[in-house]
């Protein structure tokens, strides 16, 4: 693949915030049988909530059946009450869970990003792969060169998998690269396109409709049904 000759352009770094202005968790129930942790904009929120998650699958706690991470947000599920004769059972594991949560949610802003696994994807740029390339250097006021650069540079972290089978959230898109969904999405996104929106990006793993702007293709398959693993970003 050959890129575009060089531009020099400044990388915009993203303002600083001091830390008592930066948002604390909040833990709230969700439902009858879950407590959700939400660490709202804080910039450190998906690391927390994929620490934490890790941490409660290495460490179980009586009061968690099941524990999903997402975003900026982490979700546990309490147990199924034991002993049907005792109405407060549930409510206890709740006040426990609080608690613990309200505890290990502000100490999980400074662990380390849970483990994971390196995958290297192929990408191609092509004009005939990168529909929406042009417009996406107009609107951030860089060259086509400098988004490819820029997007080559970002390095990615699969945030949650959703939409569909195989879609990874990739956070970490170079800033100089925020951009709205388009206003239109399309009605059939091929399969392997690269895409951008807001501050993230994504390889879509089939065919499907879609409004993020695409820049690329990827020819690897990132899902497949019949193996084990099926998706290639876990």
């Amino acid at each position: 693949m050959s890129l575009p000759p060089h531009s020099e352009t400044p990388t915009p770094k993203p303002p600083l915030r001091k830390a008592s202005l930066l948002p604390t968790p909040h833990v709230s129930p969700c439902g009858d049988q879950w407590m959700m942790v939400d660490w709202q904009e804080h910039p450190l929120a998906n690391r927390a909530a994929r620490s934490l998650a890790g941490h409660l699958r290495q460490e179980p706690q009586s009061f968690c059946a099941e524990v999903v991470a997402g975003v900026r947000t982490m979700a546990m599920r309490l147990p199924e009450a034991r002993d049907l004769q005792d109405p407060q059972q549930t409510a206890r594991w709740r006040e426990q869970a609080r608690g613990w949560l309200e505890e290990k949610a502000k100490e999980a802003l400074d662990w380390p990003a849970a483990a994971g696994s390196l995958r290297i994807l192929q990408a191609c740029y092509e004009a005939s792969l990168a529909p929406d390339l042009p417009h996406v250097a107009e609107r951030c006021g860089l060259s086509v060169g400098d988004v490819i650069r820029h997007h080559l540079d970002s390095a990615f972290v699969a945030e949650v998998i959703g939409f569909m089978p195989g879609f990874a959230y990739l956070g970490g898109l170079h800033p100089a690269l925020n951009i709205p969904r388009r206003a239109s999405p399309r009605h059939k996104v091929p399969e392997g396109s690269i895409a951008i929106a807001g501050n993230q990006s994504a390889v879509y793993p089939s065919s499907t409709a879609g409004g993020w702007h695409l820049i690329g293709c990827c020819p690897q398959r990132l899902f497949r049904p019949l193996q084990d693993p099926a998706a290639l970003i876990q």
